[in-house]
């Protein structure tokens, strides 16, 4: 089976898609049968990395831009016009076509013209069950993206990273049930438990010592980062003298309720924005407990991560989020304020109570893997390719 495979999203820095996506490649071409391909190839990529990463490069190159334009629109006509040309030229050797490849994944919510066969993957419905957690572009764009599944008929199939997000694309989304596919993601290799001796120097790096409570995550409303902070600065001004509050991740948007919040709580609260992906297991390893009081998620990709280092979690009880932690997980209820303090308090008090939790961590993420996810992926292919099939003539597998 030819699968062609978006990768689009990798040229840019690393996101959540972008290493769903490089983790997904590398699965899928381990398997038996599978020949993938990649688009756009590796040798197209350099334009739009070189967009991304030296943008100022290119303003300061340009000044003074032409009358009219500004030196951003000069920067992104240039390079995005030579990017789209390469773009069709591959359209024009027919690598969507069946004569090329048999398959299409598209990881990145954006949808190529073509008669393949389609395999979509969706991370979560957040866009449209919470348009007010997004700025209105994003909103627009995944609305007209979710719009065009339905006009891909039988030869469209969906995969999921979760089986909570699986039953909502079938409820809100309108699938048929045996079109849309439970997959997963994994933690990262470098997740895995260790010694808090050999994790000093990334402490010292980030200014922090063990014993820390830990978020992990942009900076957005559907955190629901405001309560984590009024819950932790309910607590006794010993506990969080000796257990502060350390944020991980970029600035979002739109969360005043957080940032009003952040200047009414006593100090304690440490943001480090993004973390070094080298730093990151040690960070996980040397806090108390990851807290994650999340309104929705998709998967939870900082839970499992977790637990993979054999560190304990405290989970709010988004159905995703309670699928990937486990039950033995404790869970509290995301607006219960006075329960996240009580929690929280709890951790920091007994340290036999998350211990077995603990323990059990690392065989418990063991249990998701890219393979796992792989094989997913490459079930939809198959009923794709089937469903098209069906409908309009055999499509060599």
């Amino acid at each position: 089976m030819r699968v062609l495979v978006s990768t689009r999203s990798l040229a840019k820095p690393p996101t959540g898609i972008g290493h769903y996506t490089a983790e997904t490649v590398r699965a899928l071409r381990q398997l038996p049968g599978l020949q993938v391909r990649e688009f756009p190839a590796r040798w197209v990529r350099p334009l739009a990395r070189y967009r991304e990463r030296h943008l100022d490069w290119w303003l300061g190159a340009l000044q003074p831009p032409p009358p009219g334009l500004s030196g951003q629109r000069v920067t992104h006509s240039l390079v995005s016009r030579l990017e789209r040309f390469f773009l069709r030229q591959h359209s024009k050797q027919s690598w969507f076509t069946p004569a090329r490849n048999d398959v299409y994944l598209e990881p990145n919510h954006e949808l190529m013209p073509t008669s393949l066969p389609t395999v979509v993957v969706v991370y979560d419905l957040s866009v449209l069950r919470f348009p007010q957690w997004h700025p209105e572009g994003r909103v627009a764009h995944h609305r007209a993206f979710f719009e065009t599944l339905a006009e891909r008929g039988q030869s469209l199939t969906v995969v999921t990273i979760s089986e909570a997000i699986r039953q909502e694309a079938i409820q809100s989304l309108g699938l048929p049930p045996d079109r849309v596919i439970t997959g997963c993601c994994a933690p990262r290799t470098l997740m895995r438990p260790g010694l808090p001796s050999a994790d000093a120097p990334q402490m010292a790096r980030l200014g922090l010592t063990p014993g820390y409570f830990l978020h992990v995550g942009t900076l957005e409303p559907r955190k629901n980062l405001a309560l984590l902070v009024r819950a932790w600065s309910g607590l006794d001004s010993a506990i969080r003298l000796a257990h502060p509050l350390v944020l991980a991740g970029g600035q979002g948007w739109g969360d005043e309720a957080f940032q009003d919040a952040l200047r009414q709580a006593p100090a304690g609260i440490h943001h480090l924005g993004y973390v070094d992906e080298a730093d990151i297991p040690a960070l996980y390893r040397c806090a108390l407990s990851l807290v994650m009081p999340t309104h929705y998620e998709g998967f939870g990709m900082p839970v499992i991560e977790m637990r993979a280092v054999g560190g304990a979690v405290l989970t709010s009880l988004d159905p995703a989020v309670r699928e990937i932690a486990g039950d033995d997980t404790p869970g509290i209820a995301a607006d219960d304020q006075a329960g996240w303090t009580a929690a929280l308090d709890r951790a920091a008090a007994d340290d036999n109570w998350l211990a077995p939790q603990r323990s059990a961590g690392p065989a418990w993420a063991g249990r998701f893997t890219w393979r796992r996810g792989a094989e997913a992926v490459r079930d939809a292919c198959r009923v794709a390719i089937v469903g098209t099939s069906a409908r309009s003539g055999p499509v060599a597998a």
